[in-house]
């Protein structure tokens, strides 16, 4: 069958060139040349589809659309806007009154025959006739009023719906006041709001009583609410029915006492995006009272008064959220008022947040340090290793020691990073700690090491003087195997003599009042010293020390004798663990911390068995004996590593051990740079055992 399309334009041309793209297709075209002449033909004998313009005489596309979609016998006629109005806002708007489709003029012909044969292909409702009265240019005019007056008063409706939102906080003012607003809309003698919220623990019955008083119970009322709640949301009737009820009720009712049946009811679900919420009823003392377009009103309001109480729930889970955010807050900063430690948080960019009355102590602040920046009360020089990336690494955290600003506490601080998943950092937790007393302690301990150090190594000197005495002078006639066990006790005493002034050392660096005496030196120097004093180990384990000074090395500055203290202790470690016939390296090269200070880096490679990766650090930490090869020919108790750790830091340098390329360790330290470059060493000097 020949589907026929009626075209309507004010331009005789755009509607001859639309009729000959369309007649080629098969289709039968009807021309209009303005809306009432588009109203008439489509109401006597409907086409299967219309091409609209808008902007027309009379009576535009708009108002014809509007008419159709409005009118249920032409509701399903398939509209397209066809004019020259092409901005954003036109193609809204004529999508908004009802058009199915938006073609722009001039018109491509591609584009119309897909758009007509794509809207003709769809099934739509039966189109039927309407009747001549009703098509003449007043009937059309004044319906067209009719809708623009429905609109405004549909859109005004709307307005005082939006003004409830004042009453979110409020659940049972705002059920009074939606049926304050219905009672202006629609006549009823009683009116019912049924709500039940998910979750909540009761429900809002919301009574207004107008008009002649109804033979309906309130009993009744919330029985047949519940009920209907059951069912709508697929729940036990009897769990719905133990909830608190909470009654609203307001009446205008007069001093007439005789009640009602009621003869006609209107009842509407309220449902939202979190399913049924509850029901809205009507009633009224007249039989078939309400009509659809009451209904039309009331489901507009419901559908509101739905998205409204969607809103006091969320605002009730925030509030709910909120006070168990606040419990929680509360028992946190008690928690944290009790702690015997200092306790700070930061945000992103290190300004307090919150900080625990020990924290104000400690830090020595009389007002309250939220809002205030960290670096006002923690030296920023401590948080260098901020500027390493550590921030970023998932879960950091490190500890350092320093001096507070003002009160000048020797304070111990463990510091962690808060990330998000995207690694964006939230701020810092710092667990603070006085360490006066520790460090009391390991004064008054590093007093008693050196006490009895001092009294160990008089007898040890005087006991390996008299061994000497033995062995040359008083002994001579001593068997072989008496002098073997001599030489024993000798080498032990030697041993044990080295253990002693290791101690001294430790005890002597570790002490409070111990302070370094700074001068500027060339690295070469302290490296043809330690080879010196190492070159004779060195040669009877059949070794060769070779020496590396890089290009442009600066003077350093430090302690010269703790500097020569850690070579010759690095490289008699070096010599002690490197197997026979092996060579080791000692060396210098300019090196950067992160902050860009320079340094010059010494370095001893030896041959060895290496030390495992988990104890890199572990190594430099203080009475701790270290084996370093598995049969452990060497045993110490762990004081030479720790000492140069010590005095390394002590000059303002850094001490580590990385795995070294082709097997053994590679031991460095580090050093401030004083003043220019000096020319030095070139690489590859040597100097062999």
């Amino acid at each position: 069958m020949t589907r026929r399309i009626l075209v309507v334009d004010d331009s005789p041309f755009i509607q001859e060139m639309t009729r000959d793209i369309l007649t080629r297709e098969g289709y039968t075209v009807d021309k209009a040349l303005n809306g009432h002449e588009a109203m008439r033909a489509i109401g006597e004998n409907p086409p299967d589809l219309v091409l609209l313009d808008i902007v027309m005489p009379e009576m535009s596309g708009y108002q014809v659309c509007r008419l159709i979609r409005n009118d249920e016998r032409l509701r399903g006629l398939p509209v397209v806007m066809m004019t020259a109005k092409d901005t954003q806002k036109d193609r809204f708007w004529g999508l908004e009154v009802g058009a199915d489709a938006y073609i722009t003029k001039p018109v491509e012909e591609q584009s119309l025959l897909e758009t007509v044969s794509s809207l003709l292909e769809k099934e739509h409702p039966e189109i039927r006739p309407v009747k001549p009265e009703e098509l003449t240019t007043e009937a059309l005019k004044g319906r067209v009023d009719e809708i623009l007056e429905r609109k405004l008063l549909e859109l005004t409706i709307l307005n005082e719906t939006s003004k409830l939102f004042t009453y979110l906080d409020r659940p049972d003012s705002l059920l009074a006041n939606v049926l304050g607003l219905l009672c202006q809309v629609v006549d009823f003698d009683l009116g019912v709001i049924f709500v039940a919220l998910p979750g909540a623990e009761h429900k809002f019955v919301a009574l207004r009583y107008r008009n002649s008083p109804l033979k309906v119970s309130k009993k009744e009322i919330i029985r047949r609410g519940t009920l209907k709640l059951a069912e709508g949301r697929q729940e036990d009737f009897n769990s719905l029915a133990l909830l608190e009820t909470k009654l609203i009720e307001h009446s205008e009712l007069g001093k007439e006492k005789i009640r009602k049946p009621a003869s006609s009811e209107l009842e509407v679900v309220l449902r939202s995006s979190r399913g049924v919420l509850g029901s809205l009823i009507l009633f009224s003392s007249r039989k078939d009272f309400f009509i659809p377009d009451d209904r039309a009103l009331v489901e507009m309001i419901t559908n509101q008064v739905s998205i409204l109480l969607d809103n006091v729930q969320l605002l009730q889970d925030r509030d709910r959220q909120l006070a168990v955010l606040g419990l929680e807050k509360n028992r946190v900063e008690a928690i944290l008022s009790n702690l015997s430690e200092g306790v700070i948080l930061t945000d992103w960019s290190y300004r307090i947040i919150h900080a625990n009355p020990m924290a104000h102590r400690l830090l020595g602040a009389e007002k309250d340090l939220a809002g205030t920046h960290l670096f006002e009360r923690i030296p920023r020089e401590t948080f260098s290793v901020l500027q390493e990336q550590r921030i970023g690494i998932k879960n950091p955290t490190w500890t350092v020691r320093f001096n507070s600003i003002g009160e000048g506490f020797p304070l111990m601080a463990s510091v962690a990073v808060v990330d998000e998943k995207e690694k964006k950092t939230l701020g810092l937790v710092l667990l603070l700690r006085d360490t006066s007393p520790e460090q009391e302690m390991d004064r008054l301990k590093n007093r008693f090491l050196e006490n009895v150090s001092t009294h160990l190594r008089n007898p040890l000197t005087s006991l390996r003087g008299f061994l000497d005495l033995l062995l040359e002078d008083f002994y001579p006639e001593a068997s072989p195997r008496q002098r073997e066990y001599l030489g024993v006790i000798t080498q032990e005493t030697e041993r044990l003599t080295e253990i002693v002034e290791d101690l001294l050392s430790l005890a002597r660096i570790e002490l409070a009042d111990h302070r370094p005496s700074p001068e500027p030196f060339a690295v070469a120097e302290i490296l043809f010293s330690a080879i010196a004093n190492n070159q004779a180990a060195a040669q009877e384990k059949g070794l060769t020390i070779k020496s590396f000074l890089a290009d442009g090395l600066g003077q350093v500055r430090a302690e010269k004798e703790s500097i020569l203290d850690v070579t010759n202790r690095l490289l008699s470690n070096a010599i002690k663990y490197s197997p026979p016939d092996r060579e080791i390296i000692l060396g210098a090269e300019p090196s950067r911390s992160g902050d860009g200070q320079k340094f010059v880096e010494v370095f001893v490679r030896d041959h060895g068995s290496g030390v495992p990766e988990e104890r890199e650090e572990a190594i430099f930490e203080r009475y701790r004996e270290h084996h370093l090869f598995s049969d452990s020919d060497h045993p110490g108790v762990g004081l030479g590593l720790p000492i140069c750790k010590r005095l390394i830091e002590i000059n303002g340098g850094r001490i580590g051990v990385t795995p070294a390329q082709g097997g053994g360790s590679r031991f460095f330290f580090t050093v401030p740079v004083e003043a220019a470059p000096i020319s030095g060493m070139r690489p590859g000097n040597e100097n062999g055992a």
